[in-house]
């Protein structure tokens, strides 16, 4: 059975690529993304709309939303969302960590 370009190989790849654009501009609606894209692919292939291509968007996708649903059941949020949530930490308490005009000589 010979590798079709479109559903084969298009559909995987337009999986990747909204999830990296989600991701990169819009990470709010990552999660709703995937979810759209499993259900929607199941369910196009299940009343047999897209053909072969929605079926195989719902296949790409599925281990993206099952990823989201089990970090949506262990109730933590992702690491990289909470990396990022963080935007400024503070030293304040902390000494320098180079004493000021500590590299100066006199002469």
């Amino acid at each position: 059975m010979a590798i079709r370009m479109v559903p084969d190989l298009g559909a995987p790849v337009t999986v990747v690529a909204v999830d990296l654009i989600t991701e990169s501009y819009a990470p709010g609606y990552n999660e709703w993304a995937a979810y759209i894209l499993a259900a929607g692919g199941y369910l196009a292939a299940g009343f047999n709309w897209g053909g072969d291509f929605m079926k195989n968007v719902g296949i790409a996708s599925f281990p993206w939303a099952a990823k989201k649903i089990y970090d949506r059941a262990r109730g933590g949020v992702p690491v990289a969302r909470r990396a990022t949530a963080f935007k400024r930490v503070a030293r304040y308490p902390a000494p320098a960590l180079e004493t000021p005009f500590g590299g100066v000589k006199l002469v």
